[in-house]
């Protein structure tokens, strides 16, 4: 008898778009199912004699497709294959000066993901049997990345799947051993290239701008492949204690560097476990410092990502020991 600690959630990269991937499984310890099943209803209601409601032959149910997300906290091990196609570009792993380093670096571009995964979220019923589901045709629309003071480094991906099945066996995936979460401790923030040390939580949201809705008249449900279609929007807060160094950049318009770098244990030699966020070109847009009677003043700065027409807009490294996304 299965039991709700045997659910589990894996990924597998695709060769072809909407076709499911049976096993190579990657499990992620997502810590919630926001999957569902899209469905479409369409209703066929005229003139007719006797009729007491919408007929039950006039009633068709079409799917369409699925939805949902992974949120997960951030490993030190294994994470790349969610980032691969994430941004749009990807590259690496290339080891560092033969050690047991490894360097993956993911980066905007003006396509955005071009490459589907097969994602398993399996559920167990009444009678403690695993049911398979399984999502093919799942491609990255938008991600959160963020920190606070006692927490670890988070990060949710939201997917638009091709469809959601019950066909497909379920395969055990494979978890990175001995990996640990970047915790809060490990986290900086550097703004123009210089630490702020007074920032207690940060966040980088991204709607990719893809369009999901490419259905057809081609006698099927089966949508196409999602394609960018909107100008990308990468935004996001940082905030903790008042610094008017940072308040004048948001009253100035000035327009800097942002990073968020997690670094954490030695790999070998200099170089160590390590996730960082660069963002060359962001612009503060707010806000002012709200004054307390009962806590030091406050400074929440949301900012936008802008593209400063050479560098990738976004750029994140994921230094390891993996050999492979």
């Amino acid at each position: 008898m299965a039991s709700i600690l045997d659910q589990f959630c894996g990924v597998a990269e695709e060769s072809t778009y909407g076709t499911a991937i049976t096993s190579g499984f990657r499990g992620y310890e997502a810590t919630g199912d926001a999957w569902q099943k899209d469905v479409n209803y369409i209703e066929s209601v005229g003139f007719r004699q006797n009729m007491e409601t919408i007929r039950s032959d006039r009633h068709d149910t079409i799917a369409v497709g699925a939805t949902g997300s992974i949120d997960c906290d951030v490993l030190n091990k294994g994470h790349g294959l969610l980032l691969k196609h994430l941004l749009g570009a990807s590259s690496g792993p290339t080891q560092q000066a033969s050690t047991a380093a490894y360097l993956q670096t993911f980066t905007t571009n003006d396509t955005g993901p071009g490459t589907s995964y097969t994602i398993q979220m399996p559920r167990v019923d009444t009678t403690g049997t695993l049911k398979d589901f399984t999502y093919e045709g799942c491609v990255a629309t938008g991600f959160t990345i963020g920190c606070a003071v006692d927490e670890a480094l988070k990060m949710t991906v939201d997917f638009d799947a091709e469809a959601e099945q019950t066909s497909t066996a379920a395969s055990s995936p494979t978890y990175p051993t001995s990996a640990d979460p970047f915790v809060f401790t490990q986290g900086t923030v550097e703004i123009a290239d210089s630490a702020v040390s007074t920032f207690t939580s940060v966040e980088l949201t991204g709607d990719l701008g893809m369009n999901t809705e490419r259905k057809f008249l081609k006698g099927s449900a089966v949508k196409s492949q999602p394609v960018r279609s909107a100008v990308p929007s990468y935004t996001g807060t940082i905030e903790g204690e008042f610094s008017i160094a940072e308040y004048n950049a948001f009253v100035n318009g000035t327009v800097q560097k942002l990073e968020f770098i997690f670094t954490g244990e030695t790999i070998a030699s200099t170089y160590k476990y390590l996730f960082h966020v660069t963002m060359p070109a962001v612009k503060f847009t707010g806000s002012t410092p709200v004054a307390s009677t009962d806590d030091l003043v406050r400074l929440s700065l949301p900012f936008t990502v802008l593209h400063d027409g050479s560098n990738p807009a976004i750029t994140i490294t994921y230094q390891s020991t993996d050999t492979a996304f």
